[in-house]
């Protein structure tokens, strides 16, 4: 599994960013911020929240991919499509980003399928994401961040 220019996997890639927020927080433990004003406190809340979101994001963003990379998934998938109204054709798998709970988007690898042929004006037809579809991931936002948004 590789992206479009064949030179990462979206695993080496989330796994060096998780790495990299890991890091991140494991200077800001071993070197303490001594903050002497209410200003400096909530620039360093909202630093910690910042970095801890991104990790979140990753993690989830991560899961999804190993999600979608799972055969039963596929299976699935393949299942899904072959039920589909119209008959589907593979185009392929493509980057989406996905907006998780906290706020921030992750890619991810998601095979879209389309139906055949164009329409008059010569553009191709809507396609869908099965596996998506399958995780409850709608308009690319999560579950969570959906129930919170209807909250």
């Amino acid at each position: 599994m590789t992206s479009e220019a064949g030179l990462t996997s979206p695993d080496t890639d989330y796994t060096r960013h998780i790495q990299e927020v890991l890091n991140e927080l494991r200077q800001m433990e071993q070197t303490p911020r001594l903050v002497s004003s209410p200003d400096e406190l909530e620039a360093l809340e909202r630093e910690i929240r910042q970095r801890t979101d991104r990790l979140g994001s990753l993690l989830v963003g991560y899961h999804i991919q190993q999600a979608l990379d799972a055969a039963p998934l596929q299976a699935e998938q393949a299942q899904l499509v072959s039920q589909w109204p119209k008959l589907l054709k593979n185009d392929g798998r493509v980057k989406v980003w996905i907006r998780t709970a906290q706020g921030l988007a992750v890619p991810v690898w998601v095979t879209y399928y389309r139906r055949k042929g164009q329409r008059r004006a010569g553009k191709r037809y809507a396609g869908v994401y099965a596996g998506l579809v399958l995780l409850g991931i709608y308009d690319r936002c999560t579950p969570a961040l959906a129930s919170e948004v209807s909250l």
